[in-house]
C-alpha cells in the first residue's frame, strides 16, 4: 500500500520544488558573466561551477537521506555535538537573513524592477518591493504542507517555461563567438569555477533543503525509511539535472554574448541585454518573470527551512512562525543595504564555510567506509577548519603575514583559494592511523 504512493506524480513534483529551493539569485547572475570570463575555456569553467554548484549539493541532498537525519547538527555529531551545532547554526545564518534570503529580494528588484524606476526613485523603491517580497515569503512559508503543491507544480513548471525561451534562443541563436578566456580563467578556469560556485549557496542550504524535503514527503504519508530515502535520491537527481542544464545554458549565452553586449561585470545587467536582444523591450518582462519566480521560490524555500530547523534547535519554545516573522523582517532589513555590499560581505563568509561543508558531505555520503568515526572525522575537520579559516582571512583582505606565505609555499593549490583540499585528505589518512592506533590500545 505504501509502494503506490512513491509515483512520478508526487517525485516530480518534489524533484521539482527542490530545484526550485536552490535555483534562486546567485545562480541566474554569475554563470552568465562566469561565460564570459572563461569565454572558450567554458567546458573546464562550467564542469568546475557544476561540481560546487551540482554535485555537491545533490551529495549533502543524499547525506541527509541516507543517514535519515532530522538536523543537520547529526552530520557533525563524531567531531563534537557543540561543532556540529556552531557549523550549522553558521551555514543557517549565512544562507538565511545574513546574505541568501535577503539577496534574493535584492536581485529581483535590481534586474527586474529598478530599470523601470527613475533615479531617484531606486532606494523607494526597493524598500518597497522588499517589503512585498518578504510578506509574500511569509504568506507561503507559515503553510509548509502545501508547498509541494504551490512551489513544485505551478511556480516552478512557471520558472522553466520563462527560461527555456530565454537559453532556447541564445543555444539555437548564438549571439556571436565565445572570446579568449580572461583572468584565472585562462590558467585554471575547472578551480577558478569552481570557487565561482561557492556563490550560489547551494551546498550549505542543501542538508537543511534535505532536512526540508524529508519533512514534505513525510506530510504526504511517506514515512517508511527505505521509500523515503528512495524518494529523496530521485528528488535531488531530478533537481540536479535541471540544475545543471540552467547553468550550463546560462554559462553559454555569457559565453556568446560578448561580441554584441562588450564585457558586463553584472549578471544582472548582462541577463538584461540579452533578453533585450532576443525579445526587444518584451525581453524586459520575461526577465522580470525568470528573475520573480526564481527568487521567490528560493526564498520561500529557505524561509520553510531555517525556522523549522531553529524551532527543533529551541525544542518548539519559539514557535515555527514566529521563527518565520524574525527572519522576513531581518532579511528585509538587510536586502535594503544593496546587492553589491551583500554579495563582498558574503564571499570571506563563504570561503570558510564550503571546505568544512564539503569536508562533512564526504565523510557522511561515505558513511560505509568512514563508519562515523570520531578519530577520522575529528583528524580531517580540525585539519580542514583550521584552512578553511585561512582561505576566508584571505578572502576578506587580511594579510596573515608570514603564516601566509608558508603556507602558501608548502601547501598545494593554496595560493588559488584551495588550501584546505590537502589538509582534508591528509587528515582522513591521519584519521585512519589514529584509529588504527586507538583499536590496538583498546
Amino acid at each position: 500500500m505504501e509502494q503506490s504512493k512513491m509515483t512520478p506524480s508526487l517525485v516530480i513534483p518534489i524533484g521539482l520544488m527542490l530545484f526550485s529551493f536552490f535555483f534562486g539569485a546567485g545562480n541566474l547572475i554569475f554563470p552568465p558573466v562566469l561565460g564570459q570570463q572563461a569565454g572558450d575555456n567554458l567546458f573546464l569553467a562550467a564542469l568546475g561551477f557544476c561540481f560546487s554548484g551540482v554535485g555537491f549539493p545533490l551529495l549533502g541532498i543524499l547525506a541527509m537521506a541516507i543517514n535519515r537525519f532530522e538536523t543537520p547538527d547529526l552530520m557533525a555529531e563524531p567531531v563534537h555535538p557543540l561543532y556540529g551545532r556552531i557549523v550549522t547554526i553558521l551555514c543557517a545564518l549565512t544562507i538565511g537573513p545574513f546574505f541568501a534570503i535577503p539577496r534574493t529580494a535584492a536581485v529581483s528588484y535590481d534586474t527586474g524592477i529598478m530599470a523601470l524606476l527613475p533615479a531617484g526613485m531606486h532606494d523607494l523603491g526597493l524598500a518597497i518591493y522588499s517589503a512585498f517580497f518578504f510578506a509574500l515569503t511569509y504568506y507561503f512559508a507559515i503553510n509548509p504542507s502545501t508547498i509541494i503543491d504551490r512551489i513544485g507544480k505551478v511556480m516552478t513548471p512557471m520558472l522553466l517555461l520563462c527560461l527555456a525561451a530565454l537559453v532556447g534562443c541564445a543555444i539555437l541563436n548564438p549571439m556571436g563567438a565565445a572570446q579568449p578566456a580572461r583572468e584565472a580563467y585562462a590558467s585554471v578556469p575547472f578551480f577558478k569555477g569552481f570557487l565561482e560556485g561557492y556563490n550560489t549557496m547551494d551546498l550549505l542550504c542543501s542538508m537543511l533543503f534535505g532536512a526540508a524535503t524529508i519533512s514534505a514527503i513525510e506530510l504526504k504519508g511517506i514515512k517508511e525509511q527505505k521509500q523515503l530515502t528512495t524518494m529523496c535520491i530521485y528528488a535531488g537527481i531530478i533537481a540536479a539535472i535541471c540544475l545543471a542544464a540552467v547553468y550550463c545554458s546560462l554559462a553559454y549565452a555569457g559565453a556568446t554574448s560578448v561580441s554584441v553586449t562588450g564585457v558586463v561585470a553584472s549578471g544582472g545587467q548582462l541577463l538584461n541585454k540579452i533578453s533585450v536582444h532576443y525579445f526587444g523591450n518584451f525581453g524586459k518582462i520575461v526577465l522580470a518573470l525568470i528573475i520573480f519566480f526564481a527568487c521567490i521560490t528560493t526564498s520561500i524555500g529557505l524561509s520553510t527551512a531555517i525556522p523549522d530547523y531553529f524551532t527543533k534547535l529551541t525544542d518548539g519554545k519559539i514557535s515555527y512562525q514566529r521563527f518565520v516573522a524574525i527572519i522576513c523582517l531581518f532579511s528585509f532589513c538587510v536586502s535594503n543595504v544593496g546587492l553589491n555590499n551583500i554579495i563582498v560581505f558574503s564571499i570571506p563568509v563563504l570561503c570558510m564555510l564550503y571546505p568544512i561543508t564539503i569536508a562533512l558531505v564526504i565523510l557522511n555520503v561515505g558513511n560505509g567506509i568512514f563508519q562515523r568515526n570520531k578519530h577520522i572525522f575529528r583528524a580531517c575537520l580540525t585539519l580542514t577548519t583550521i584552512f578553511a579559516i585561512f582561505d576566508g582571512l584571505r578572502a576578506a583582505g587580511i594579510d596573515t603575514g608570514a603564516a601566509n606565505t608558508f603556507l602558501a609555499s608548502v601547501i598545494p593549490l593554496y595560493d588559488i583559494g584551495f588550501g584546505w583540499i590537502t589538509p582534508c585528505f591528509g587528515g582522513i589518512v591521519l584519521g585512519f592511523i589514529w584509529k588504527a592506533f586507538a583499536t590496538k590500545e583498546a
